[in-house]
């Protein structure tokens, strides 16, 4: 606190059952009681009272600090790292699913841990960007990657589940015909899995003059960013409303789809030159905990 100049953060509302309501109002805190909400917020990682299972506390906002904080930011997030990696393993030593890695650490550390509040990453800029734009993520979604082998367990698992179920034949279950569908695709075949996320409040700095953001980042604490010779222009984060963003991104990225309804693409081919493309802000020369996925 000692290093804070200056700083805005936006308490958000408690969710207490796991989907988003169509508005959410946002409440303002600047001075000793931005940096009160913040300190708990870094430091929460069981979920409050209340607080719906599968929901995370968020507490988006900035900080100017007069001195680099980057490198203790970083050690704390190299010890989040740590954790879940312990996780990971032992999942691995016990031959569970990946959706078991809450369920392993909530055994661990007590049942109302929050695996996502535990293990999200600070960001942290050693820079002073001339903008910050805070903005509401209303139709975002997170890929993942699962191979054509554990779809097929997937599909077998639940079309004798079914068959069993309705009292059919096996080969008339819908799951069944997905299968055929699969027949031609080698088990190695990687493929896309989409799936949607729940509207969250996002953070784009602008470190240099391009129109282009230099990073976007998921504003679910606050962000530290270094003083300036100069002030630099914030706009705000706004109250939630789902009817005023109906529109979706135009730059969406179009999927070639493996099996209707199931959300699972083939994979899309960067180029060369994307792909060796570095990061905006490394080429800024700003030393920072942010990297493009």
């Amino acid at each position: 606190p000692d290093h804070v100049i200056s700083g805005v953060v936006w308490r958000l509302p408690l969710l207490t059952e796991q989907r988003t309501p169509d508005t959410l109002q946002v409440e303002r805190l600047i001075g000793q009681k931005a940096i009160d909400a913040t300190r708990m917020a870094l430091a929460e990682f069981e979920r409050d009272l209340g607080q719906a299972p599968g929901t995370v506390m968020r507490l988006p906002g900035y900080f100017v600090v007069g001195e680099s904080v980057l490198e203790q930011v970083r050690q704390i997030n190299v010890l989040k790292d740590e954790l879940a990696a312990t996780i990971e393993k032992l999942r691995l030593e016990l031959n569970l699913v990946p959706a078991a890695r809450p369920r392993l650490m909530r055994r661990a550390l007590g049942a109302k841990f929050s695996t996502k509040q535990l293990l999200r990453h600070i960001q942290c800029f050693d820079g002073a960007p001339r903008l910050i734009v805070f903005t509401w993520a209303g139709h975002t979604t997170a890929t993942g990657r699962v191979s054509v082998d554990k779809v097929r367990e997937k599909l077998q698992a639940g079309a004798e589940a079914r068959a069993s179920r309705e009292s059919i034949r096996i080969e008339d279950t819908p799951e069944y015909q997905e299968l055929r569908a699969l027949v031609n695709m080698a088990d190695t075949v990687v493929l896309t899995e989409r799936k949607s996320v729940a509207p969250h409040p996002r953070a784009m700095l602008w470190f240099t003059d391009s129109s282009r953001y230099d990073a976007m980042i998921h504003a679910n604490l606050p962000m530290f960013v270094l003083a300036g010779e100069n002030t630099f222009e914030v706009r705000e984060l706004k109250n939630f409303d789902r009817n005023a963003r109906q529109a979706k991104r135009p730059d969406e990225k179009h999927r070639i789809e493996v099996l209707p309804n199931r959300d699972l693409f083939l994979p899309n081919r960067k180029s060369k030159e994307a792909a060796a493309a570095p990061n905006k802000v490394e080429e800024v020369n700003v030393a920072s905990t942010y990297r493009k996925a």
